[in-house]
């Protein structure tokens, strides 16, 4: 068998004009180990971040809505306040009706032989105060106590009440009627009411206060 060229078996790994160099083993393990072994990147400086200020808000944009609110407030008082009174009138008509009536039945010791207490009927009629007493439950012997005319818008729908008490030590039931914050006196005297003088009324405030 004939030998090869030596020419072509040096072809198959070199070109035949490329020169020739023999590299040392050492160098090239460098070379794999340099290159797999990762750079140290240089430090990163990072730019500083702008803190943001506080936004005031738009003194305008206040106002509106502190005026909002306040209209807000200001109309749901009126709200409650308004449902609060139509509640109450309502209520008064379902208790006392119209004209405002209230009735109270004791004994004052006015023609009560038939056992039968005395019967009050407290009116406020047109705004004026109207007690009807009825002695001993007789109907046919009412005696009316005109009383103070009210002043003052819807004081037509002012309730009238009443109760009795010895206000002068005499052992005689009087009456007394409540207009709103207001008693009126009217003094037993046996036989009916009568109103109450202006002494009386400062010895019953000076008995009263002295409690």
């Amino acid at each position: 068998m004939s030998a090869l060229p030596k020419h072509r078996y040096e072809q198959d790994w070199w070109a035949d004009d490329a020169p020739t160099q023999a590299v040392p083993i050492g160098a090239v393990r460098a070379t794999r180990a340099a290159a797999t072994v990762p750079l140290r990147s240089a430090p990163v400086s990072h730019p500083r971040r702008a803190v943001a200020r506080p936004v005031l808000p738009d003194p305008s944009k206040v106002l509106v809505m502190a005026a909002l609110i306040g209209t807000l407030a200001l109309l749901l008082y009126l709200g409650i306040t308004g449902l609060v009174s139509w509640t109450k009138l309502k209520m008064d008509d379902l208790h006392y009706g119209r004209p405002r009536t209230s009735q109270l039945d004791a004994f004052v010791g006015h023609n009560e032989s038939s056992g039968l207490a005395t019967h009050f009927v407290a009116m406020n009629l047109n705004r004026r105060v109207t007690i009807i007493e009825f002695p001993g439950g007789d109907i046919t012997k009412p005696q009316v106590i005109a009383g103070p005319y009210l002043f003052g818008r819807s004081e037509d729908l002012t309730v009238v009440t009443m109760h009795v008490q010895d206000v002068n030590g005499d052992d005689k039931p009087d009456l007394i009627v409540q207009v709103k914050d207001e008693r009126l006196v009217y003094i037993n005297d046996g036989n009916g009411f009568r109103p109450i003088t202006a002494d009386e009324l400062a010895r019953l405030k000076q008995t009263e206060g002295g409690r």
